[in-house]
């Protein structure tokens, strides 16, 4: 007798667990596409201004000069300028500048491709020199020059 009840035990407890429903909301998620690995490509860039510089260039004019800099990778702490000095080089550059009759974009090219020889941590420059109206050029003007180091820019192109 006992072995008669067993099958039909069993078969109670099989239609029991086909019957009872599954609660697919509490079921894990599977994500079908795997999680790409992020990068650890880091560009670090670093900028000041200089505002309101008296110089004479082309006459009595007054400045504001915004200066960006990109550094190249893998510094160590101790390879950081300090952006004082940058822009006391830019502001004695200016003060000293020779050439009365140089363009804007001349003097600018001249600045970017001094801090880019002075400073080997910094691969590439933009700087804009933002020259203000006077009663002889009624006109805000301004030069915009960026460069980079020509061996920074040939590893950026075969890459």
């Amino acid at each position: 007798m006992i072995l008669q009840k067993l099958p039909h035990l069993f078969l109670i407890l099989t239609v029991t667990l086909c019957l009872t429903p599954i609660n697919v909301e509490s079921a894990p998620q599977v994500e079908a596409r795997q999680a790409r690995p992020q990068g650890n490509h880091l560009i670090e860039e670093f900028s000041f201004s200089i505002k309101d510089f008296r110089v004479d260039h082309q006459g009595q004019n007054n400045l504001n000069i915004s200066f960006k800099y990109t550094y190249r990778a893998n510094m160590a702490v101790s390879d950081y300028p300090d952006f004082r000095l940058i822009a006391k080089d830019i502001e004695t550059f200016l003060t000293n500048y020779p050439n009365e009759t140089d363009y804007w974009e001349i003097v600018n090219q001249k600045i970017t491709l001094l801090i880019l020889k002075k400073y080997s941590p910094i691969e590439s420059v933009t700087s804009q020199i933002e020259v203000s109206p006077t009663t002889t050029v009624p006109y805000l003007r301004s030069s915009i020059v960026s460069r980079t180091r020509a061996s920074h820019h040939i590893s950026t192109l075969r890459k």
